[in-house]
């Protein structure tokens, strides 16, 4: 890419982000007001809780024995040669659970670690094309890269990478079987309608259901059909992008790479959010610096609250859970949700929110997901700590469901909000532009949707960007 475009483009994504900072500090502060106003019983006050506890909550790694045997194959047209729905969804679900599934390598399989970091650096050193690199293969990074090749075509090289592997050229698998709530219109005419064409099958109305992990995987699938180029690599960041001709990267690691950021000059930030229509009334955070981000503080407490998801729960059940729920939830311990599925695959998901004194509990109970009947057999000394109402509504769930459901119990999550600030120029890695996409740049609170469907939004508005300066 000629410099002088270069240039050009940088002051126009800088202008970019912080025209959009105040809205989308606003968006941010959504999911804390939630969090102050309905799980105020159970948020914890000591931020350090999350540095002395966050790694026991981290999955176990697991034990990748099975050879990548699966022949190479398109998932779009395996799912086309399907008749019913079902077969399809069913199809969705094993490819989703498959370590050895041949859609998990990268594009340089076959070869050497060195060889496939060169290879990947000569892609993205051509002098004739906008080069960019996406650091991490998760669902922002996979929507931008999608989105922006659909958009510039053969203008852009975009090469993806992710350390998260199997062992090198294989990525894990998509493991967040989580229901999403995304309007179509976040989709459609943006990625390959080959995707939307899937989320059409299975989704209610206008809201795409899928779990979010088979949403990963046709965006993968898409990205290859599409000539996106992907390198999955213990670490390959620092090697790839010195002496390169990458002309932007964009971090949609969740915030894994804080390190690649300069420390924000001003170490505390008074941050006043209005409350009502007219900006008479506002709430003042003050916005506290630690590792390269700002977390949120109100009164001197940050916001951190502890949760788990109980997934796979039947639609058939919603009516005795909410009629439990409504009954026994002053203080807001439930969450329920009806996903936007179709009649016949339809689930209900469910968060609940853990106190304090309960995070070690589930911490040991919940290194890994675990089967819903796995629970009932708990210790009843343990099931004494844990609020009655939790084990109430779990015995409820396991008297009234089919014998063969899948129900599980997720490890538990922090809801710990930061924002990622700039002062003044967005900042360089290796002398190349680095922008935070996704939870790189915030990250949203599940229950109130200010996550996922918005960053989207702003991926799209970034990518228009883009493309308005290559193309002007």
């Amino acid at each position: 890419m000629e410099e002088k475009k270069r240039l050009i483009l940088n002051l126009e994504l800088k202008n970019f982000f912080f025209k959009q900072l105040s809205q989308s500090l606003k968006t941010a502060s959504m999911g804390w007001i939630y969090s102050l106003s309905h799980d105020k019983e159970f948020l914890i006050d000591n931020l350090e809780v999350k540095s002395c506890n966050i790694g026991k909550f981290k999955k176990d790694k697991k034990n990748y024995n099975l050879p990548l045997t699966q022949a190479e194959f398109c998932l779009f047209q395996k799912l086309q040669s399907l008749v019913t729905v079902e077969s399809r969804w069913k199809l969705m679900k094993e490819i989703t659970a498959m370590s050895n599934c041949s859609l998990l390598k990268d594009s340089f399989e076959n070869q050497t670690d060195e060889q496939a970091l060169q290879l990947a650096k000569k892609f993205i050193s051509s002098n004739q094309k906008f080069n960019i690199v996406v650091i991490g293969a998760g669902c922002c990074g996979l929507f931008f890269a999608n989105n922006l090749k659909k958009k510039l075509g053969g203008l852009v090289n975009i090469l993806v990478c992710d350390n998260r592997i199997q062992e090198p050229r294989v990525k894990e698998i998509y493991s967040r079987n989580w229901l999403t709530n995304l309007p179509k219109f976040l989709f459609n005419s943006k990625v390959d309608k080959s995707i939307t064409e899937v989320f059409d099958w299975f989704s209610n109305s206008d809201y795409i259901g899928v779990n979010l992990n088979m949403m990963e995987v046709l965006l993968l699938q898409s990205c290859k059909k599409i000539d996106v180029k992907f390198l999955f690599k213990k670490d390959p960041y620092d090697e790839l992008i010195i002496n390169s001709g990458i002309d932007l990267i964009i971090d949609a690691t969740g915030g894994k790479i804080y390190q690649y950021y300069p420390e924000h000059e001003t170490k505390e930030i008074l941050l006043n959010i209005p409350t009502n229509e007219n900006n008479t009334e506002n709430l003042s955070f003050l916005l506290k610096e630690k590792n390269n981000y700002h977390y949120p503080f109100f009164l001197d407490k940050p916001i951190i609250n502890y949760q788990f998801k109980i997934v796979g729960i039947t639609e058939n059940l919603n009516t005795i859970i909410t009629d439990y729920v409504n009954k026994n939830n002053r203080d807001n311990l439930f969450y329920v949700w009806m996903g936007k599925l179709i009649k016949e695959l339809n689930e209900v998901l469910i968060i609940i929110n853990i106190k304090e004194s309960n995070i070690k509990i589930f911490q040991d109970l919940l290194k890994n997901r675990i089967h819903i009947n796995e629970f009932a057999q708990l210790e009843e000394k343990i099931k004494l700590k844990i609020d009655s109402r939790i084990i109430e509504l779990i015995n409820l769930i396991l008297k009234n469901k089919p014998i063969d459901s899948q129900i599980y119990l997720e490890p538990p999550f922090a809801y710990i909000p930061r924002v990622k600030l700039f002062y003044k120029d967005l900042p360089k890695y290796h002398n190349k532009i680095i922008y935070p996409i996704g939870d790189s740049f915030y990250n949203g609170n599940a229950k109130v949707g200010n996550g996922l469907g918005m960053h989207l939004l702003h991926i799209e508005e970034l990518t228009k960007t883009i493309e308005k300066s290559l193309l002007s």
